[in-house]
Order: C-alpha cells, then sequence, then structure tokens
C-alpha cells in the first residue's frame, strides 16, 4: 500500500484568492515527503485549465517529466468527470464532456498511471429509483470508456456516490458498485473506495472493503461527520470515521494500490506559507495510519 495524495490537495486557497498551478502541487508534495501522487483531471478539465484547452499533449508530457524530475510517480488518477446534476442531463453539452474524459484516460497511460477513478451516472433526479434501470444505463454508456482505458493499459475504477440528503444515489450501496464493475468481465475495471462517501452513505466500511476485495484498484482518502450534503473532505481523525476499521479490512484483503488523500478542504483558508507545514503533517499522519495497518492483527 503506497501514500499518496491527489494533486487538489493544493488547488484553490479561497480565502487568500490564490490558484495552485498542479505543477506547484506535485513540486510542494514531493518537498513534504510524499512520492506518489494522484493527479486529478477534473479540476485541471475545468473550461481554461490545461486538460480543456489545445496543446494539452505537450502539457501532460510535461507534466510527466517535471514529476519525475521531483521523483514522482503516478499510479492513479482522477478522469474529468460529469457532477451529479450532469450526470443524466442530456441538455448539455456531453460531446465536449465526453472528449475530456478520453483525454483523462489517454493523459493516464501518458503519465504512466495504472487506473483512473471515473463516477457512475447516479440517477438522483428521477422522481423513483431504480438500481436496474441505473446499471443498464452505467453498462452501455461506459462501455466505450472502458474499450479506450484497455487498449491505452488503463483500469477504470468506478467510485461509490454517497446519498445526497438521503435520497438514494445508484452505486452509494457496495453492493450496487460491486455489480456494475462486475458486469464488464474485464480485469481492467475495478472499484475506487471513497471512505467519506462510504460515512455520508452510512456503510460499515470495513465490511464494505472486504466484500470489495480484489476489485478494490483506488482509493480516495477523507472524513466527514456524516451529515446530510456534508462532503467535507476532512482529515483523518477529523470526523467520525473508525479508521482503525478501515486499516484491518485494508490489511485483510491484501490491499495494496494507493491509499491517496483527497483533502482539498485541508490547504483552502491556510495562509499560502503555511501549506508546506500542513502537507508535511499530513505525510506524517499518513504514515502513522499505514503503520496501524501493519500493526493490525488478522
Amino acid at each position: 500500500m503506497r501514500l499518496s495524495t491527489s494533486t487538489s490537495i493544493l488547488y484553490q486557497n479561497k480565502r487568500f484568492g490564490r490558484f495552485y498551478q498542479v505543477e506547484d502541487s506535485i513540486r510542494l508534495c514531493a518537498e513534504s515527503g510524499f512520492r506518489h501522487v494522484d493527479v486529478n483531471f477534473y479540476d485541471q478539465g475545468l473550461e481554461g485549465n490545461p486538460l480543456a484547452r489545445d496543446g494539452w499533449e505537450q502539457w501532460v508530457d510535461g507534466l510527466r517529466q517535471q514529476a519525475e524530475a521531483c521523483g514522482i510517480t503516478i499510479f492513479q488518477t482522477h478522469a474529468f468527470c460529469y457532477r451529479t446534476a450532469e450526470s443524466t442531463d442530456f441538455t448539455i453539452d456531453r460531446p465536449w464532456f465526453e472528449e475530456r474524459i478520453r483525454r483523462s484516460i489517454t493523459a493516464s497511460r501518458m503519465l504512466g498511471a495504472e487506473w483512473t477513478v471515473i463516477h457512475p451516472a447516479d440517477f438522483s433526479r428521477d422522481p423513483e429509483y431504480s438500481a436496474e434501470k441505473c446499471k443498464a444505463f452505467n453498462c452501455e454508456y461506459w462501455k466505450p470508456f472502458v474499450e479506450l482505458g484497455v487498449r491505452c493499459g488503463v483500469g477504470i475504477a468506478f467510485e461509490n456516490m454517497f446519498q445526497s440528503g438521503f435520497k438514494q444515489r445508484y452505486c452509494s450501496e457496495v453492493d450496487e458498485i460491486i455489480s456494475l464493475a462486475d458486469s464488464f468481465h474485464e480485469e481492467l475495471v475495478g472499484i475506487c473506495w471513497d471512505t467519506g462517501h462510504g460515512a455520508l452513505s452510512g456503510q460499515d466500511q470495513g465490511e464494505a472493503i472486504r466484500k470489495i476485495g480484489k476489485r478494490l484498484k483506488a482509493m480516495h482518502v477523507n472524513d466527514n461527520h456524516a451529515l446530510p450534503k456534508q462532503d467535507e473532505h476532512l482529515m483523518p481523525f477529523y470526523g467520525i470515521i473508525d479508521w482503525l476499521a478501515i486499516m484491518e479490512a485494508l490489511k485483510d484483503i491484501g490491499y495494496s494500490h494507493d491509499f491517496a488523500y483527497e483533502l482539498k478542504q485541508a490547504t483552502q483558508t491556510l495562509p499560502p506559507e503555511l501549506c508546506g507545514e500542513m502537507l508535511r503533517f499530513l505525510y506524517d499522519l499518513g504514515m502513522n495510519l499505514m503503520e496501524r495497518a501493519a500493526m493490525c492483527e488478522n
């Protein structure tokens, strides 16, 4: 298991009005001890950002070179994705959304990543929930993206969603995301478990991780207080999640991929000169969790 962090850990400082380039995030994470990062292509695929511009391939190649120079390895990425309202809204410019998802998969290959994370369409706007309808749509819709991933040698890891104000969303239940991943019958399709989403959906996360087993290919690590619609992305131990139970389960299934922070909130309001100190603290916190996993007994 590798300690990692999303590049979104340094993206926007809301209080001080500062944006960090992904290159800044990689450099500062490396200086703070991290040796692995998860490149967040959602941030980078927003309008005006590098993945959404001409010449994006050159930008990705420069990113690869910088990561290598910093001693950083990239095993997982987060693809550009639909937000909840967009996932089943066919009035938006879906070809442009899909182009950025395809770019994310291709860029992941260029960076040497093994897996990229994708949000399934969750159908939260439907007046009547049907897991069967949701699964059928997702299996058909994501098929060409899975095929692109196979051609690139990049796995697609579907991420668990969370219930929105106690309203059902597809793949907020562990059995649903397992069923979706298994339906592709493809080794390069797996699951990303987001611990914050698991808490918001009231999942027994140790049990869920054990159910997922070898399908688990990526993680998003964050905490929250399990309040409706409050995906807080807090640091571990700053919410209600039982981290020992999660680490025990990860050890039990022999998880050997990225234990990747998704903690944009950790630096969003800090004075910029303190962000490096925060990253160093988060590195130490992650290593402590990894040590706890090593000490867990079966």
